[in-house]
């Protein structure tokens, strides 16, 4: 019963999420950001974790809102922008209410008609969790090399990129391979 709850929560999220981006209306654009402002509440969610996170995607948001401003209109900008947080605070909820593990076993029942085409739909699952659950991994291995540059005195700019990308990309090598080793141990091919 569990698991159909968790492919229905999954499903209405991937609908609502593809909405968000094909509704004009802007009167129904709010309608969506009040309804996750309700999910919020009733969800029970810390703000502050939201406000923080929303912190890191706000270049993201920003740069597309201007990117739009550009090449199209300001209305369209400011629009794809509250689109954009809305689908932030959408994500925010979804992940809140549902764990890396559900969440592979949702994506493993729905891919596996794949079959079919002798494609291991239980590989895309453990695929997905592992890739959700390097995000927070990646995130404090930038915020680490980040701090070590400016501590040794590095200013921001394109070197400080160059000389931020080359001990980031050593150490996502160096967790993809301890994965490796331990899916390995684990005799999963």
């Amino acid at each position: 019963m569990q698991k159909v709850k968790n492919i229905i929560k999954f499903l209405i999220f991937i609908i609502y999420t593809i909405a968000i981006f094909f509704i004009k209306n802007p009167v129904l654009i709010f309608v969506l950001f009040m309804i996750d402002i309700i999910l919020f509440f009733i969800c029970k969610l810390d703000y502050k974790n939201l406000l923080y996170n929303l912190k890191w995607a706000s270049f993201i948001i920003i740069f597309t809102v201007v990117i739009n401003i550009i090449f199209d209109s300001l209305y369209t900008g400011i629009l794809f922008g509250i689109r954009l947080v809305i689908c932030y605070f959408t994500t925010y909820i979804f992940s809140k209410n549902m764990k890396i593990f559900e969440l592979a076993e949702v994506i493993e029942t729905l891919f596996y008609p794949l079959k079919i085409f002798k494609i291991n739909s239980s590989e895309i699952g453990i695929i997905i969790s592992i890739a959700v659950c390097m995000i927070p991994v990646l995130r404090s291995e930038i915020y680490t090399i980040n701090n070590s540059l400016i501590s040794k005195g590095q200013r921001r700019g394109i070197s400080f990129i160059k000389n931020a990308a080359k001990p980031l990309m050593i150490s996502i090598l160096k967790k993809t391979d301890d994965m490796e080793k331990s899916l390995t141990a684990k005799a999963y091919k």
